[in-house]
């Protein structure tokens, strides 16, 4: 009976161990790709970014970069009546890293009523969440 009873707490043990490696291992992967997203990003930007340094973007044309220049865009389209924004290019922009996400600055071409028009968004991406947040718009 002390046998079996062993037994089974050894079988019992292993399963337990065995559990919780696979979820470290697929823990370490899901951190991974949330790595490698960031990393395509910040790839298209400059240099190796510090944190909380702001930090130019290189290819304006990347299409993280454009993604988050037209959320900025319809954000405001969405809480201002009297604009009707129309993506057309980053002009420029920078970015800046923190422990909770990117931030970026975003000098963006827009067409608003057959008018172009240049306006800065600044958004924002939380890292744990991917929830993306205009922070400010402004007409230049």
């Amino acid at each position: 009976m002390a046998l079996g009873s062993n037994s089974l707490l050894l079988l019992t043990f292993s399963i337990v161990v065995i559990a919780s490696i696979s979820c470290v291992v697929f823990a370490a992967t899901d951190d991974r790709k949330l790595l490698n997203s960031s990393e395509h990003v910040l790839n298209t930007l400059d240099s190796s970014p510090s944190h909380g340094d702001w930090q130019c973007i290189k290819d304006t044309n990347n299409p993280k970069v454009v993604n988050i220049a037209k959320f900025g865009l319809n954000a405001e389209n969405s809480r201002s009546l009297d604009v009707e924004l129309v993506f057309q290019s980053v002009l420029n922009g920078r970015f800046r890293v923190d422990n909770n996400g990117i931030t970026y600055e975003l000098t963006i071409s827009a067409i608003d009523f057959d008018e172009e028009s240049k306006c800065k968004v600044v958004v924002f991406e939380n890292s744990k969440n991917n929830d993306i947040k205009l922070i400010s718009f402004e007409f230049l």
